[in-house]
């Protein structure tokens, strides 16, 4: 009986001091961990130049260039492996990521079809729809379809859905977007929303949430006002962390340097989100960022 009490002690001490903390591997690439469970977010740590989309070209996961990044960043264990949209900018190396940490990847019915076409089984896929809700660990993660927005004057490129298996070996727009989802992630210590998309819709359910930290795509963005007046003060964030800043046609640069995103007015939106009392923080490869305490 002693030791059953001090197994619930010991148990219950390590969940009180575990802090929630993040890591940035380019793109929206993320982990989120508490110490027991990381969940990896988009896994795109391989990048293509524009050369690489012209449609007889064909594409694949670098597992070396994506096992230095692990390396660097002291990734050494994923739970879970989840996917916003599947475009090679958050899909890429999402299969090598699962049988490399033996985990599972979670997604829409796009990014299950990569999954099957590099070799993923039944049992390390897991579809999720609009409304869903899974559990990992002490993490809670419910799933909102939140459609990504045209690339530029109206033109959604690789538009559509994944139809069947890719394989290792494929075209980039072979990857279509497919469904597109932002999360929201409850732990004991606080909640998180990752918001894939800058722009969502009014009164829509993310509009409803509340967070201790959002998590924002800004790659393709409206202005700052409107993204802090409809995405962000509804949540009452007291931290925001901009996704999505670096640009995917360079490779990451191992000098820890990052390559903005071309037109990304970034100082403007720190500016603007910190002038309205918000705490922004821009993220640097691997750094390690303690969310909640």
């Amino acid at each position: 009986m002693k030791s059953f009490l001090f197994l619930i002690l010991i148990t219950f001490s390590i969940s009180s001091f575990a802090q929630i903390k993040f890591k940035w591997l380019g793109i929206t690439a993320m982990t989120i961990s508490d110490g027991k469970t990381t969940l990896f977010f988009d896994p795109a740590i391989t990048r293509f130049g524009p050369l690489d989309f012209l449609p007889f070209k064909k594409i694949q996961s670098n597992h070396a260039e994506v096992d230095y990044w692990l390396n660097r960043c002291g990734v050494n264990s994923v739970q879970a492996t989840i996917v916003n949209h599947a475009h090679t900018d958050h899909v890429i190396d999402a299969p090598y990521v699962v049988k490399k940490f033996k985990n599972k990847l979670f997604g829409s019915s796009s990014v299950m079809n990569v999954g099957r076409g590099h070799g993923l089984s039944s049992h390390e896929l897991q579809e999720i729809k609009h409304g869903g809700v899974f559990k990992i660990g002490d993490f809670t993660i419910s799933t909102f379809n939140t459609p990504h927005p045209p690339h530029a004057a109206g033109i959604m490129l690789m538009d559509g859905h994944i139809e069947k298996p890719i394989p290792p070996q494929a075209s980039a727009w072979d990857y279509k977007v497919g469904d597109t989802f932002s999360f929201y992630i409850t732990h004991p210590k606080g909640k998180i929303l990752y918001q894939s998309v800058a722009d969502i819709e009014n009164n829509g359910p993310l509009q409803k949430l509340e967070a201790d930290v959002a998590f924002i795509s800004i790659a393709n963005r409206t202005s700052t006002e409107k993204i802090l007046t409809e995405t962000l003060r509804p949540t009452k964030a007291n931290l925001v962390i901009p996704l999505h800043i670096d640009n995917f046609l360079y490779p990451m640069k191992r000098t820890g340097e990052i390559d903005l995103w071309w037109g990304l007015k970034l100082e403007e939106f720190n500016q603007k989100l910190q002038a309205s009392g918000l705490k922004v923080h821009v993220p640097k490869y691997c750094d390690e960022v303690t969310l909640l305490n």
